[in-house]
C-alpha cells in the first residue's frame, strides 16, 4: 500500500497588515539618511582633528629644532668673536714664519764650508785664505749666471748655478798635492767646479796655489725649511 505523503500547510498566524503611509517610509529614509551623513561627518571631522594634531606636533618639534640651532648659532658666534684676537695672532705668526723662512732660505753652514776644504787639503798643503761670497738671488737662472756667475768655473762658456763661491789661496809640497785637492774637493758634494792654479814660490820646493770652487745648493742648512709645517700641521688651522 502506497502511503501518501502530507501536504504541507502554512502555519497558521496573523494576517501581516503594513499600517503606515508612504510618507512616513520616506521620512525613515530620510532619517536614516541623516544619520549616515551625520556619522560620516563626525568621522571626517575625527580624521581632520588627527591629522591636525599630528601637523601641530611635527611643527613645534621642527620650531624646537629651530631654536636649538639659532642658540647653537649665537654660541659660535660668541665663541667665533671672542676668538678673533687668536685668529689675528695666528695669522701674524703666520706672516712672520713666511719672511723667515724667505730670508734664511739662504743660510749656509759656514763651519760645514770650511771642514770640507780642510778634508780635501792633501798631506803636506796648508790653507792660508779662505772667503765665501753668497750668489746674487736675482742671479738664480743659468741665463743670469752666465754673465752674473759668483764664481768662475774652468769652462767660461758653460758656467753652472752655484749658490757662492768659495776663494782659497794656500801652498802645497807639489803640482800632484794640488792636483789631489782639486780632485777631493770635485768628489764632495758641498762644492762644484774647483779652479785652481798654481805658480812656483821662489827659493822654495812648494808650490802655491789660488782659485776658487762653487757652493752647491746642499750646502743650505735648510733649518727653516719645514718651519710652517712643524708649527702648522695640516688640518690644525
Amino acid at each position: 500500500m502506497i502511503g501518501r505523503r502530507a501536504t504541507q500547510h502554512p502555519a497558521p498566524g496573523l494576517p501581516g497588515v503594513n499600517l503606515l503611509s508612504p510618507a512616513a517610509f520616506g521620512l525613515i529614509a530620510v532619517h536614516r539618511l541623516r544619520r549616515r551623513f551625520v556619522l560620516g561627518g563626525v568621522a571626517l571631522l575625527t580624521l581632520i582633528v588627527a591629522v591636525a594634531v599630528v601637523q601641530q606636533l611635527r611643527i613645534r618639534t621642527a620650531q624646537q629644532d629651530v631654536d636649538a640651532a639659532a642658540q647653537q648659532t649665537r654660541q659660535l658666534t660668541a665663541s667665533v668673536a671672542e676668538l678673533k684676537p687668536v685668529q689675528t695672532y695666528v695669522a701674524g705668526v703666520r706672516a712672520q714664519v713666511t719672511t723667515a723662512q724667505e730670508t734664511m732660505s739662504g743660510e749656509i753652514f759656514f763651519s760645514d764650508v770650511l771642514s770640507g776644504v780642510e778634508r780635501a787639503l792633501p798631506a803636506g798643503a796648508e790653507l792660508d785664505t779662505l772667503t765665501v761670497a753668497l750668489a746674487d738671488p736675482a742671479a738664480a737662472t743659468e741665463e743670469a749666471a752666465a754673465t752674473t756667475s759668483a764664481c768662475p768655473g774652468p769652462d767660461p762658456f758653460n758656467t753652472l748655478v752655484v749658490a757662492g763661491c768659495v776663494s782659497i789661496a794656500g801652498t802645497a809640497d807639489s803640482r800632484a798635492g794640488v792636483g789631489e785637492f782639486v780632485v777631493a774637493l770635485s768628489r764632495d758634494a758641498l762644492f762644484v767646479e774647483p779652479f785652481i792654479t798654481t805658480t812656483t814660490v821662489a827659493d822654495s820646493t812648494q808650490v802655491a796655489f789660488s782659485g776658487s770652487v762653487g757652493l752647491s745648493e746642499k750646502v743650505f742648512s735648510g733649518r727653516y725649511a719645514r718651519l710652517a709645517a712643524d708649527l702648522f700641521p695640516e688640518g690644525d688651522e
